[in-house]
């Protein structure tokens, strides 16, 4: 049976005040509500904890030893989140990040917000860059980068796999019709990330089977957040990453487009210099977003 913390702390309280009105009045709460807690938690127990008469309150022998063990277990939970409370107190200073483009709303944020809540004395700041920065020039701590490193000199500690989505919204399927095959994306009106010189190719995977497809855009920005916006107004088809359209996957504001042909995944990383000794801000950090990653960000599996 687990423990009602609750109705224990109420138990212990009435047996120090020697009275339900007491104890009440003290945590400013109903009569009522401290009556059934501690009445519930005897009856869970199957034990009479106290003896009530109209001038008296007092604990029976079993409701005697079992006070002296609550009020053990309760001066240790309180002593534990003090000391958890003072050990993140000692956690202050500044963390600086670097973060791709796209990634802040939906992933980045969640994390960092989740962190601060968990160590309230740290600042964060984020420099949105796709460029790959010179952390001492740059100042900075740790880096989000995606794909392979080609900087040997660099430490990166894998956080997620994703992937990017063929993507569009219903009402524009509805309409059109949906691909069956990558070649039929070439009659569709197709959205690209980059396409600023030349024309875009996708590599697209079943199984064993590859198929690279040639895209000519109706519209070409280096904004995914732009992309996100006109595909969900109805535009066409685009491709973006699961970091970023994923929500709008699972609400169902986007649908995936001819899902058995896949585009390849894609690994997230925490970069840093390999020759800099980690602050405990930024150790802290890095090993959160391993923990957390996955609870705080579920559309990166899509």
């Amino acid at each position: 049976m687990s423990p009602d913390l609750n109705a224990m702390a109420l138990f212990v309280k009435v047996a120090e005040n020697k009275s339900f009105s007491a104890t009440a009045k003290r945590l400013n709460v109903p009569v009522s509500t401290v009556s059934r807690k501690v009445s519930g938690l005897g009856k869970a127990l199957g034990v009479r904890l106290l003896e009530r008469s109209t001038r008296q309150l007092r604990l029976t022998e079993l409701g005697q030893v079992y006070y002296s063990c609550c009020r053990r277990g309760l001066a240790e939970i309180e002593t534990a989140a003090l000391m958890l409370h003072e050990r993140q107190a000692d956690i202050s200073g500044t963390l600086r990040l670097s973060v791709p483009p796209g990634m802040s709303e939906q992933l980045v944020i969640p994390l960092v917000s989740a962190f601060q809540i968990a160590y309230p004395a740290v600042t964060v700041k984020i420099l949105i860059t796709e460029r790959n920065v010179d952390f001492i020039k740059d100042t900075v701590d740790l880096a989000l980068r995606v794909g392979d490193l080609k900087d040997s000199s660099l430490v990166a500690r894998p956080l997620c796999c994703y992937r990017h989505v063929l993507v569009s919204s219903p009402d524009y399927l509805n309409t059109s019709g949906a691909p069956n095959h990558p070649d039929d994306l070439q009659a569709h009106r197709m959205i690209v990330f980059g396409g600023w010189f030349n024309n875009v190719s996708l590599q697209l995977v079943n199984n064993n089977n590859v198929h690279k497809v040639k895209i000519q855009a109706v519209l070409a920005l280096n904004d995914y957040a732009g992309i996100l916006s006109a595909i969900t107004a109805g535009q066409g088809i685009a491709e973006i990453p699961s970091t970023i359209c994923g929500k709008a996957l699972l609400d169902g504001r986007l649908v995936e487009v001819i899902p058995k042909w896949r585009l390849p995944s894609t690994t997230l990383s925490a970069v840093y210099p390999s020759n800099r000794n980690l602050s405990r801000i930024v150790r802290l950090f890095k090993d959160y977003c391993v923990e957390h990653i996955d609870e705080l960000s579920p559309h990166l599996g899509i």
